[in-house]
This record gives C-alpha cells, sequence and structure tokens, in this order.
C-alpha cells in the first residue's frame, strides 16, 4: 500500500453518490481544484477525469500541448532538406505512444459530443485525424498505421455529425446538408485511397450518413428551396459553376424527398 498524507484514498462515497448506469453513457462537468472544468466519464468500476483543454490526462509531452505537435514540430524541423523529410518515420513505440494520445482525445469527444459541445468535439476528431495522417504517411510499418486507420471512417462520422448538428441548431439545413456530403466524400475518399472499396471499411458510417443526408431533406421548407434557387441563379451569373452545381445537387435532393 502507498497511504498518502491528507488524501482521502477510497473514493466510495464518490461512487455511491453517482450511480452506474450499465444502459446508457454517464458523463458530467465538475469543477476541479484549480477553477477549470473537468470532465467526468462514470464507469462501472470507477470514474475517469478528463482536462477540457489541452491533452485529457493534463500532460504536455516534451513541453508541448501533445504529442501529436511534438511530431509535427520535429517533422518540421526535419523538413529543411529532402533527405530528411525522406528519412523521417514513425517506429513502434512512436506509433503506440500516438495511439494512447488518440484513445484519450476518443474518450474526450464522445464525452463532449453527449454534452452538445459541438466545437469541442471538432476540435478533438480533427486532432485524431491528425494522428491519422501522421501514421499513414510516416509509420515505418504500415501495420501500425492500419491498426488505427480503421477508425478514420468513424471519426469522421462524428465530426460530421457535429458540424451537421451545429447548422442545424442554428437552422440552416442547406449548410447541415453540405457537411454531411463533405463527410461522405471524405470517407469515400479514404475507400479509395487504401483500395478498400470491396471491404466493410466505413460501410456503416456511410449508411448513417447517407440516411441522415435525407433526413435533413425533409426538413427543408418551400421557403428554404426559394432560397437555395436564388442562390444558384447569383452562382450561375457570378460563374462560379462548382458552387451551382453543388446547389443544384441540393435543390434535386430536396425536390425528390418533397415527392416521396
Amino acid at each position: 500500500m502507498f497511504p498518502i498524507d491528507n488524501l482521502p484514498m477510497d473514493i466510495r462515497n464518490v461512487l455511491d453518490e453517482w450511480e452506474y448506469d450499465p444502459y446508457n453513457f454517464t458523463v458530467r462537468l465538475i469543477e476541479g481544484k484549480d477553477g477549470k472544468q473537468k470532465i467526468q466519464i462514470r464507469l462501472d468500476l470507477g470514474i475517469l477525469q478528463l482536462e477540457m483543454e489541452g491533452r485529457p490526462d493534463g500532460t504536455k509531452p516534451y513541453d508541448k500541448e501533445s504529442l501529436l505537435d511534438y511530431y509535427l514540430q520535429k517533422l518540421e524541423n526535419s523538413g529543411k532538406d529532402d533527405f530528411s523529410v525522406k528519412h523521417f518515420s514513425l517506429n513502434q513505440e512512436d506509433c503506440d505512444q500516438l495511439r494512447v494520445e488518440a484513445i484519450q482525445y476518443y474518450h474526450r469527444y464522445i464525452s463532449l459530443l453527449e454534452l452538445e459541445d459541438y466545437p469541442g468535439v471538432i476540435a478533438d476528431t480533427e486532432h485524431n485525424i491528425g494522428i491519422l495522417d501522421l501514421l499513414r504517411e510516416f509509420a515505418e510499418d504500415k501495420s501500425d498505421m492500419m491498426s488505427y486507420e480503421q477508425y478514420r471512417p468513424y471519426i469522421l462520422m462524428i465530426n460530421t455529425i457535429s458540424k451537421g448538428r451545429m447548422a442545424m441548431g442554428n437552422n440552416n439545413f442547406d449548410l447541415a446538408l453540405k457537411k454531411v456530403k463533405i463527410g461522405i466524400e471524405l470517407i469515400n475518399k479514404a475507400r479509395e485511397e487504401l483500395n478498400l472499396g470491396d471491404t466493410h471499411y466505413g460501410f456503416r458510417e456511410l449508411r448513417f450518413l447517407e440516411d441522415w443526408k435525407n433526413d435533413i431533406s425533409s426538413e427543408l421548407t418551400p421557403s428554404e428551396l426559394e432560397e437555395l434557387e436564388k442562390k444558384l441563379d447569383k452562382a450561375i451569373k457570378m460563374e462560379e459553376y462548382e458552387s451551382a452545381a453543388d446547389l443544384r445537387d441540393e435543390i434535386n435532393q430536396f425536390k425528390s424527398s418533397s415527392n416521396n
């Protein structure tokens, strides 16, 4: 045993005060002794506490905000000549440490999603996407890359859900629809880049986002259709043909859902 003077070792009272619910994800915000907000997740065997800012465990690896920041800085310093960039790599220990950090951010972003802190979810999912991109490019052993790459569709889906919900919270359904379409495109792009089109990689996430896209389309009102058509006319006049194509897709989707 390792007694610590003046610190309560038994947290039974805290656990009894906050009952564990095996059927629901239970999370709350508390104020720490430092005056800053913390996230607490109720688990079956205790409580997991995360920092709201910086790395979830509150550490600063190599005096950086995160391990990802450290390796990105290391890569940038190596980029002073082509030889260094070509020989920059992440060994198995590097990859393992980055995966540990990614798991910490995962716990926080699913908590923030439950708390409807969508900007926080977006920031943390983009952090983990950054880790995936780094592993994909520089992992010495590609099995280290693929062991975490399998989660990219899920991370992209959560990122997309948060962006869509933010837009819908502002009654901007056309923007929500656009964000969902971008999310679908990113997952399909990942499938193509990794040549995983014949696997189940991203299948469930794509199905969810496709269904949600149809649900959002059904929420559009006639007045919103008129606004889309005005934007289309303007885009054509300004010769913004890429924007016009996107707007045509949204209008067609709206009309299709209205006729069903």
